[in-house]
């Protein structure tokens, strides 16, 4: 099972990198994962010449929407927000889109949001789980209620509450054991 994972912050020492890092620990050994970290250099969906025009895809979007394609399920981690990080909205309208090759229908997705106080990533997984839902993937998440003040990682980048770790393996078994839903696009 081949799944890729998306940081939805472009700074490299971005919390929600570590905790793509320590999700990456806690995947079955059977799961071969990728990072994709393209994310800074995907242009938005609305610029340039309109995207349902022919032509070549954007080379960061038409990589991502490869690999995406290859892939048996998507592991996202973004900061809690109350918008989306913009980059990340540009990635996911490029993958959702007809053009892109809606490479997430049918796609188990799991969405892992941290932040200081449980209501913060209401906003953030309400936002990934609204647009992956709109690009026909199934969707999974987990907010963690983790700081990044306070050191939550172990000296191997595993989560130190075992509480937060059971919560997030939980979401990687439903990721992991989802079966594929056969495209009709």
């Amino acid at each position: 099972m081949k799944i890729i994972g998306i940081a939805g912050s472009l700074r490299p020492a971005a919390y929600v990198q570590k905790l793509l890092g320590a999700a990456v620990r806690e995947l079955p050994a059977r799961v071969d994962f990728e990072a994709w970290d393209g994310l800074e250099q995907v242009p938005s969906f609305q610029s340039g010449p309109l995207p349902l025009q022919d032509g070549p895809l954007p080379r960061r979007v038409d990589e991502m929407c490869h690999t995406l394609s290859r892939a048996d399920g998507l592991l996202i981690t973004a900061p809690a927000h109350s918008a989306l990080p913009v980059q990340l909205t540009h990635a996911l309208e490029w993958a959702s889109s007809q053009r892109g090759g809606a490479v997430l229908v049918g796609k188990p997705v799991a969405v892992v949001t941290a932040c200081l106080r449980a209501h913060e990533a209401m906003w953030t997984q309400t936002e990934l789980r609204r647009a992956l839902a709109a690009a026909g993937a199934i969707v999974y998440g987990v907010d963690l209620v983790v700081s990044p003040a306070v050191s939550q990682f172990d000296s191997d980048g595993r989560l130190v509450d075992s509480e937060f770790r059971d919560r997030l393996c939980k979401v990687l078994e439903e990721l992991c054991s989802t079966p594929l839903a056969k495209s009709t696009v």
